[in-house]
């Protein structure tokens, strides 16, 4: 946001140049970014001088040229060579010295040298208007008035306006610095707090109604269709106005802040705007049918055109400014083409309102505009600036345009904004600040922000924050005031700091996160981060009976309206990217929080979701093309768990709103993870058609389990083991995981692990699989024999045979 330093020392008097002023800005929080001088002529005619041409004589080697002696109020006469027609004995002058750049209108700038000309010698250049960028004309010199002063400079005669524009990098929660006036406001309480200005200094006065002459000759009606669209809407009506460009000084204001020109009456709009804050719109009266103005939302899909001419669909809750029949303007952000301003304009309507900036920023974003009125009303006015800001453009329209006010200050305030009160404890102020002010001196600071403080007691008061400073809604918003006005460049280092060492007794979130993602890195697959917010069609996709899906009041787009529920939908998207980028193939792996309400309570969980997709490997002589695989991903799982020293139990994951089939991890009743194929429809909803495999880990349920676990060391088992393998004939619909847990109720202690190393099915026993089974045994303290291996095969063989109708092939 641009301010201008002249504009700041109109509404406010104090003594600081333009550098102290930035610096103090910066330190109250209102961050100067960047500073350039404007100057309303380029280069703003430094080292021209007025001058008066004493004679002239003609150049003897040149028929078109003069020889001219010039006064610059110096000792001596410069001699100028000029071939300006016009140049004449007795004329006033404007004369660039040797050593001067000058900026030609529409050419670049040069430096201006002695020179010797046809063999005279010339000493500076007497200046047509279009030379020194004060027009296009290029006829003649420029000749001025005959009580111009000899020797004053050009910039004093021509009033040249030169500024300082700061640059404010302003934060979305300071919407009571979007103006001049409010940026003063804040120097105001910081100058007063310093002691460069006295405690009874005030800013310049706002208008109020007296300023101003009224007349019921014309009446409009005002209606607003819902309180909390419009808490209040002001206006008047102008007759006999004229619309014609603006006076030089209004011209300057605006450019040097980088609005254009238009008109009289949009500029004076703009002006007040950037001096008070408060969006104004004039309409055309004309153009109002039956003279009624309501604020209401339109029917869905209505038709609009803008201003800019391009004909929008509304949406059923834009505010909008309607006449008896249709819709005029889109309310605080963009006006109607049909109901502007025209040369031809004769009565105008000026509005001041106060609109809801949560609607405003909603339709401002929904149609694509980001304009000086919708940037100030989605972030809050300043309710007490409507009506000063009405009467101000009204002083001014009147005086500009020749116009005379026609009807009185309509004002319908259907809903009044209240200051915040709440109470603040000084002593934890100060906690938090590191800072040793006294009660009073927290008090006088705070009155000069205009922030009431109550009768004190035990370090306690009731503050009373005015309705402008909309984001001073607790006691650390308070503290934050009172630390930029006291400068957190006073704030005093203590040369101590005082601490107790802690000893950790419990394995930290982050350790194992960087354990986990160590791991993941070293077996090629590459972290990512998406966006904790996601599209609105992936709050409740395929799961429509569920409303527990967290949706933004006001989000910035659709893309971001919801808190997602999984990390599943983030990571198609970055597999499918990375897929049509050149990277087909790889192993992606994400950790985030995942939202949900249950009720009346938000809650949040850690995940890690990994994810893989195209081929396993690089392609080479070696090896043939690998695709990956449920069970490459299963493996990854698998190696991550063992890496925490946890086990798990498995079974078949139940088909639901995201998952199409896999296997669910658990330990007990604590879900740890699920591995699989997500359901079709999401990828058909991304667009990623390929195959791909993902599992998403409850990191939270990982992390309570690894806390209650106690690690336990045994030596290496230095006896050798026995391998027996079986291969047996089964129904197809028995799982692996049902012959293992069949195997475990034997519940023999020499049975370390079973395997599965082969799968085989023909066409003579249709319904049938063939299992290769490879039993792993072993005794911690001494080798096995024969007879005790037989003995447990042989149970194994029987269970599998009474259970699964089994058979030896």
């Amino acid at each position: 946001m641009k301010i201008s330093y002249n504009w700041l020392k109109e509404i406010l008097e104090f003594n600081l140049d333009s550098d102290q002023t930035s610096a103090l800005l910066t330190d109250i929080g209102l961050e100067v970014e960047r500073e350039e001088v404007y100057e309303n002529i380029k280069g703003g005619l430094q080292g021209l001088i007025v001058g008066e041409v004493k004679s002239v004589e003609k150049h003897p080697n040149a028929d078109r040229l003069n020889i001219t002696q010039v006064d610059l109020g110096e000792d001596e006469n410069y001699t100028i060579v000029c071939g300006a027609p016009n140049v004449k004995k007795g004329q006033k002058v404007v004369v660039a010295k040797p050593g001067t750049t000058i900026f030609p209108k529409n050419n670049s700038s040069f430096e201006i040298k002695n020179a010797k000309i046809r063999g005279q010698e010339s000493f500076g250049m007497i200046c047509a208007e279009d030379e020194i960028g004060l027009g296009n004309g290029h006829d003649g010199i420029l000749v001025l008035n005959k009580d111009a002063n000899i020797g004053d400079s050009a910039a004093n005669y021509f009033n040249v306006v030169s500024d300082t524009i700061f640059e404010i990098g302003l934060t979305p929660n300071r919407a009571d610095a979007m103006s001049h006036y409010g940026v003063a406001r804040d120097l105001l309480a910081a100058l007063k707090f310093k002691k460069l200005l006295p405690s009874s200094s005030t800013l310049k006065a706002i208008p109020d109604k007296s300023q101003i002459v009224t007349r019921k000759n014309i009446e409009i009606n005002i209606s607003i269709e819902d309180a909390d669209q419009c808490q209040r809407y002001t206006g008047i009506v102008i007759k006999n106005i004229q619309v014609k460009p603006s006076p030089k000084w209004l011209k300057d204001k605006l450019e040097s802040i980088g609005i254009k020109p238009i008109n009289n009456i949009v500029d004076v709009t703009n002006y007040v705007l950037h001096n008070f804050g408060q969006p104004l719109h004039a309409f055309d009266l004309d153009k109002i049918i039956g003279k009624e103005i309501k604020v209401r939302t339109p029917k869905d899909q209505t038709l609009f055109t803008t201003l800019d001419g391009q004909e929008r669909k509304l949406d059923k809750e834009d505010i909008m400014i309607c006449n008896s029949e249709k819709e005029m303007c889109l309310a605080g952000v963009f006006g109607g083409l049909e109901s502007g301003v025209t040369e031809k304009t004769k009565t105008i309507f000026i509005e001041s309102a106060l609109f809801n900036p949560v609607l405003i920023r909603k339709t401002a974003k929904r149609h694509g505009l980001n304009t000086d009125a919708s940037f100030r009303y989605e972030r809050g006015v300043d309710p007490s600036m409507v009506l000063p800001a009405l009467i101000k453009a009204c002083e001014i329209i009147t005086d500009l345009s020749g116009g005379e006010i026609a009807s009185e200050i309509l004002d319908v305030h259907p809903k009044e904004t209240k200051d915040t009160s709440f109470e603040v404890n000084f002593e934890k102020i100060r906690k938090i600040g590191g800072i040793e002010l006294d009660n009073k001196t927290i008090t006088e600071l705070l009155t000069h922000l205009e922030i009431k403080v109550g009768s004190i007691k035990t370090n306690k008061a009731l503050v009373k924050v005015p309705a402008y400073r909309n984001d001073v809604t607790r006691e650390i918003d308070i503290a934050e005031e009172i630390l930029r006005i006291y400068g957190y460049n006073n704030i005093e280092i203590p040369e101590k700091i005082n601490s107790s060492h802690s000893i950790q007794q419990k394995i930290s979130n982050h350790s194992i996160q960087q354990k986990i993602s160590n791991h993941l890195v070293s077996l090629g697959a590459y972290e990512i981060m998406n966006n904790s917010l996601v599209k609105r069609e992936y709050g409740n996709f395929l799961d429509e009976k569920s409303n527990n899906h967290i949706s933004l009041l006001n989000p910035l787009s659709n893309d971001t309206a919801t808190l997602r529920k999984t990390l599943i939908y983030g990571a198609v998207e970055v597999l499918k990217f990375n897929h049509f980028n050149g990277n087909p193939n790889g192993t992606i792996f994400e950790w985030g929080k995942v939202y949900s309400e249950n009720g009346n309570k938000y809650d949040q969980e850690n995940r890690l979701l990994i994810a893989t997709t195209g081929l396993q490997n690089e392609e080479h002589w070696f090896n043939g093309k690998l695709e990956s695989s449920f069970f490459q991903l299963k493996g990854i799982i698998e190696s991550v768990f063992k890496s925490l020293g946890i086990y798990y139990e498995t079974k078949v994951l139940i088909k639901d709103h995201l998952w199409e089939e896999g296997l669910s991890l658990t330990k007990g009743k604590d879900k740890l993870a699920k591995v699989g194929t997500v359901r079709k429809e999401i990828s058909n909803l991304i667009g990623f058609k390929r195959n791909y495999f993902i599992s998403e880990i409850y990191f939270d349920n990982l992390m309570k389990i690894i806390a209650n676990s106690k690690p336990k060391i045994k030596p290496i088992n230095k006896f050798q083991k026995v391998f027996r393998d079986l291969s047996i004939l089964i129904p197809e619909e028995v799982t692996m995981q049902e012959i293992k847990n069949s195997i475990n109720q034997i519940n023999s202690k020499l049975l370390k692990n079973t395997t599965l190393f082969d799968i085989y099915r023909d066409k003579k026993n249709i319904g049938k699989k063939a299992y290769g089974l490879r039993f792993e045994f072993l005794h911690s303290e001494r080798t096995l024999k024969d007879k005790e291996v037989d003995s447990v095969m042989n149970s194994i063989q029987s269970k599998l045979e009474d259970k699964f109708n089994a058979a030896l092939r």
